[in-house]
């Protein structure tokens, strides 16, 4: 018998046991594999009606504080055809309710349970908006300046774009993703802003234009010069 022919028998027991070796790895590798996708989905799971019952609170919320907002709006353009610059009993009584409460009790809720960060900034640029809303339309009533319609109609625009990326944040969190057929970041829409900016640049130029305090009148000054302040808080107290 050769020598080539006494070591064969060892080499392909070698090989064998190297084949078995591999075989084993690969099974671990696929145990391992198909074990963190379970905790994925596992994880994808976790108090995702919690997460979509507060999601659609949210939602609820802001459509609430809308309807509040645009009321308040028809009466400051009301009040400039009639001259008036207080609102009466009346019309207080039947103004609509602020969601303003619900919006910030929904939003600390989406913060405990939010997966994801893509939810939770939109939500938190939301709330900054209809705050800002409501300081804008707060100082159209009591000293309307020209400026307040295109104001009005920037926070408007802005809010429907925060609002959008909230939309897509919430499928992504849930694992819904986007719709058959729909663009990467639906329903997120690609625009461009004046000067490089991007969405939470304007915002913020355009937040330094809105009056926090509402000074009085000359006519309407007390005696003692002390001035009047405006509410921050938004329509809450209306």
């Amino acid at each position: 018998m050769s020598q080539a022919q006494s070591v064969s028998p060892l080499i392909l027991t070698l090989v064998a046991g190297g084949f078995t070796t591999f075989g084993v790895v690969l099974k671990m590798g696929y145990d391992a594999l198909a074990e963190r996708r379970a905790s994925k989905k596992e994880g994808l799971d976790r108090f995702a009606n919690e997460r979509r019952e507060a999601y659609e609170q949210f939602l609820e919320a802001i459509k609430k504080q809308l309807v509040a907002d645009k009321a308040l709006y028809a009466l400051a353009e009301a009040h400039h055809k009639e001259g008036k610059t207080d609102m009466s009993d009346e019309e207080k009584d039947a103004f609509p309710p602020s969601g303003m409460a619900d919006l910030v009790a929904a939003l600390e809720r989406i913060r405990r349970l939010a997966r994801s960060y893509t939810v939770i900034r939109p939500a938190e640029a939301i709330l900054r908006l209809s705050l800002d809303m409501t300081r804008c339309l707060r100082a159209t009533l009591s000293d309307p300046g020209p400026n307040d319609e295109i104001t009005w109609f920037l926070l408007q625009r802005f809010l429907e774009e925060r609002i959008d990326e909230f939309v897509h944040g919430y499928r992504e969190d849930l694992g819904i993703g986007q719709p058959v057929g729909a663009p990467k970041k639906w329903p997120v829409a690609q625009r461009e802003f004046p000067l490089g900016l991007d969405l939470a640049q304007s915002e913020e130029i355009l937040r330094a234009h809105i009056p926090i305090k509402i000074l009085p009148k000359p006519s309407d000054a007390s005696a003692d010069g002390h001035e009047t302040k405006s509410s921050a808080s938004g329509a809450a107290d209306a």
